[in-house]
């Protein structure tokens, strides 16, 4: 139900955790070794769509804290535990359509720009960070389409464009660092079962469409994907509505391939 949002406030708060003991390299073969990733993400969500119009659509904004707890074993690479704040994520501009009808049912849409601020825990010393200490920009549309009265497909579509990192950690001895762009995306198919139960399957994908850099220069093999799907609920109770999906990854490269469990609250008001 991604795409449908109404006027007026929402909150959200979503927690994920995220476990993987395997890592893959560019050809998805197993990176040898200890590779231990586990982290939880609490994300405090506040979003505010007004009543006035642009471009046809609701306007509004929103703004996103989140707190990180990341532990990590890696073979040759990060070792150890951390937990705090990461990057502030804003959008100063979000629009959000009232339903069309595509083959007789309601379509509902929304364009977003996300702005990633360099503003969480970074230290070029550490062995962990939780912040990136570079700005991403990452303009996205979401839409939810109602196939029958119980039946909806949601999805989300995201491009990820992240600035230099001038002081990147002291490890890869290097000036600078910058991740290449990125294509992912969030989608589900659900169905209500009651008034308060929804069903379904979610998934997420990622694919890094450009090189990492480092010093200006292209690295070879450094472009990451993976997926993730599985199972998902929701429960509704008077405005407020429960989540919960979790995910196993498969197709990685150049990074972990784990399993994902996210749990959401939702208030609308």
């Amino acid at each position: 139900m991604d795409g449908i949002v109404l006027p007026g406030m929402l909150f959200e708060l979503p927690v994920q955790h995220y476990r993987s003991n395997d890592a893959a390299n560019a050809q998805g073969h197993a990176v040898p070794g200890r590779q231990r990733v586990r982290s939880t993400a609490v994300l405090p969500h506040l979003a505010y769509i007004s009543t006035r119009k642009f471009l046809g659509a609701y306007y509004g904004a929103e703004i996103l804290l989140p707190l990180v707890h990341l532990d990590l074993e890696i073979d040759g690479g990060p070792d150890g535990d951390r937990t705090r704040q990461g990057d502030l994520v804003v959008s100063p501009m979000l629009l959000q359509w009232e339903p069309v009808s595509l083959f007789g049912r309601p379509y509902w849409q929304r364009l977003n720009l996300v702005i990633t601020a360099p503003t969480g825990d970074y230290d070029r010393d550490a062995s962990i960070n939780v912040g990136s200490n570079l700005w991403i920009v990452s303009p996205h549309y979401a839409f939810t389409w109602e196939l029958t009265d119980r039946l909806e497909v949601s999805g989300r579509l995201h491009y990820a464009w992240s600035s230099r990192n001038d002081d990147p950690a002291s490890r890869l001895q290097a000036g600078d660092i910058q991740p290449g762009t990125a294509i992912h995306s969030n989608f589900s198919v659900s169905y209500a079962l009651s008034d308060a139960w929804r069903v379904g399957l979610a998934g997420y994908q990622l694919r890094q469409t450009s090189a990492d850099r480092i010093d200006g220069q292209r690295q070879s093999d450094s472009k990451e994907r993976v997926l993730g799907l599985g199972p998902g609920v929701m429960y509704r109770q008077g405005k407020q509505s429960f989540f919960a999906n979790y995910y196993i990854e498969q197709g990685a490269r150049n990074r972990s391939e784990g399993s994902q469990l996210t749990l959401r609250y939702l208030l609308p008001f």
